[in-house]
């Protein structure tokens, strides 16, 4: 019973492995698509110049309750500062400061 089960198992072995080994694979150029083309190149940066600095720009960062703030500009977004609506609601929460403000 042994004997037949390893002529069996080497022949069916024969069989599946005579297919694979038949084939032929060739590695193509553009295998995954990973020949293409280089990316435009970014456009040239003049690094010697500094920013622009307007003249109305005085608030400078500062630190607050121990968060550094840094002030609006409304020259790069001119809706950064809104007010929030006067709607006459009174809050009934009580607001306290928090303890890293305290003097």
């Amino acid at each position: 019973m042994g004997f037949r089960a390893l002529i069996l198992a080497s022949s069916l072995g024969a069989v599946i492995s005579a297919p694979a080994s038949a084939q032929e694979f060739k590695i193509h150029a553009d295998l995954f698509g990973q020949n293409k083309p280089a990316p435009p190149k970014p456009p040239a940066v003049d690094w010697s110049q500094g920013q622009a600095t307007d003249a109305k720009t005085t608030a400078k960062p500062r630190v607050v309750c121990g968060m550094t703030v840094i002030p609006a500009d409304p020259a790069i977004d001119p809706r950064i500062r809104v007010a929030p609506p006067d709607k006459g609601v009174t809050y009934t929460v009580k607001v306290l400061p928090p303890p890293a403000c305290q003097p």
